[in-house]
């Protein structure tokens, strides 16, 4: 219990200070951000751009003479209350954005995390079983180069060839325009379809980082001593690969996994933008592009939210799995 309550405490420490950082690093950055509303107020009324960005600054809840500290106390009563903010570029609360977004992102999430651990674990370990062989180095180098390549770069040779060139994988979206969204099994197949693209670029570089890091695990456990007393006991190779070897290797991973899928939350914007694919990060990246600060610091903390919360529940669960450490 003292384990839960001390972990609770650090985590809730980390995520003041995450989001005090947002705060202000959003709010230091040069320009209004209710002047993307302005113009557009300004626009369709035909008014001036000074009384346009009064009524902006109104709809957003924005005093632009209330000091930096007040700010925040009304940032952080907000988030208290489940109020992410608003977009002014979209012209509607943040909340909207993230509950049409996320689950796309989370979609494409867990296909990339289940594709690429499953594939990554069986590899890592197949490796390190034929160490100092020509099979190892094949894997380890291989795996090496695809770890090397940036997710954004490899959603450029995704799209550019199975979408430009072979025409076999959608050029974006979620889902074709034309079809009407429904339970019927040629809508799922097109939704799975359309994820294929930014899931496979999020994937195999996943999936070689996930190999490398169990083939290093598989080796060194492959070294202990209660291996080799399996050994001297007569065990078949195959009973010491499955019960002992790549049990303890996968330990560690696990622990990594939730982790993994916290940072991948916000750390996919260029793939979902370059496919087109409307979860968190083509919104995130939106929200650069076109400085809408209110949708910035909203999904910026949700991203620090998924983060936190993935540590936690990684620190949790191995507390769990690993009998070495205990739950004090």
């Amino acid at each position: 219990m003292n384990y839960f309550i001390n972990k609770t405490l650090y985590l809730l420490i980390v995520f003041v200070i995450a989001i005090s950082g947002v705060f202000v690093l959003v709010n230091n950055m040069p320009g209004d951000p209710a002047y993307g509303l302005a113009v557009s107020i300004a626009q369709q009324r035909n008014m001036q751009i000074e009384q346009a960005l009064e009524i902006a600054h109104k709809m957003m809840g924005i005093d632009p003479h209330e000091s930096i500290f007040v700010r925040y106390g009304k940032f952080v009563s907000n988030l208290l209350k489940g109020n992410f903010g608003y977009s002014a570029f979209y012209n509607t609360s943040v909340n909207e954005i993230i509950a049409k977004s996320l689950p796309w992102t989370l979609f494409v999430i867990s296909l990339a995390t289940f594709l690429s651990f499953t594939i990554g674990i069986f590899l890592g370990a197949f490796a390190a079983q034929k160490r100092a062989t020509i099979t190892e180095g094949i894997i380890s180098t291989v795996s090496s180069i695809i770890q090397a390549i940036p997710p954004f770069i490899l959603a450029v040779l995704i799209l550019f060839v199975f979408s430009v060139r072979l025409k076999v994988l959608p050029l974006g979206g979620a889902y074709p325009v034309d079809i009407e969204p429904s339970f019927s099994l040629e809508f799922i197949s097109k939704i799975f379809l359309h994820a294929l693209g930014p899931m496979l670029a999020i994937a195999i570089p996943q999936m070689a980082s996930w190999t490398l890091a169990m083939r290093g695990n598989t080796s060194q456990i492959m070294e202990e001593d209660f291996i080799r007393f399996a050994e001297a006991r007569g065990l078949r190779d195959s009973v010491i690969a499955a019960k002992y070897v790549r049990n303890n290797a996968m330990l560690p991973l696990v622990a990594s996994l939730a982790i993994s899928v916290g940072y991948m939350l916000g750390g996919q914007t260029l793939v979902e933008s370059i496919f087109n694919y409307p979860g968190i990060g083509f919104y995130f990246g939106k929200a650069i592009a076109v400085r809408d600060f209110g949708l910035l610091t909203g999904l910026f903390t949700l991203i620090v939210i998924g983060v936190i919360l993935a540590t936690f529940i990684a620190d949790f669960v191995y507390a769990l799995i690993d009998p070495r450490v205990k739950l004090k």
